[in-house]
């Protein structure tokens, strides 16, 4: 798992164009997924679980990555301050399919902590589309306007 220093990774990412169609791409050892309000970095994943039928594999990973998710959260918090959760439950409930919601919704999380840092913000999640696939712990750039709903 590359080791990634969240501040040089916004500092890169606060400026680059948000595209105007889905884009993946690779940028050294990660992995970007990106769309017209954001960019979708992995910063970290697990193996695949399509064998594990007990589920043992699943939870192992699923520790190993909440402890690096925590570090990564300690290290945001300690740059920019304390994080802002956004979950877009009730933005699907009213129906709403805006690049932000499918943004989230590509990576398999509804909800990340966001830091507000003007222009843009910073946020982080678990995610993981299915039981069989990796969990990732995902940094997302955004539009900061897209907080606000």
């Amino acid at each position: 798992m590359p080791d990634v220093d969240l501040q040089a990774l916004y500092a890169e990412f606060e400026n680059r164009e948000f595209p105007g169609s889905w884009v993946e791409w690779v940028r050294g050892d990660l992995t970007v997924t990106s769309n017209e309000s954001g960019h979708a970095i992995v910063l970290a994943e697990s193996d695949e679980f399509w064998d594990d039928h007990d589920g043992s594999a699943a939870a192992a990973a699923g520790e190993r990555l909440a402890s690096v998710y925590r570090n990564y959260e300690i290290a945001a918090a300690v740059a920019w301050g304390d994080p802002r959760l956004v979950d877009i439950t009730h933005r699907l409930a009213e129906g709403e399919t805006s690049p932000f919601t499918e943004l989230l919704l590509e990576q398999g999380t509804i909800s990340g902590n966001f830091w507000d840092r003007g222009e843009r913000a910073l946020g982080l999640a678990i995610c993981q589309m299915d039981k069989e696939t990796a969990i990732q712990i995902v940094a997302f750039v955004v539009s900061t306007g897209e907080l606000q709903k």
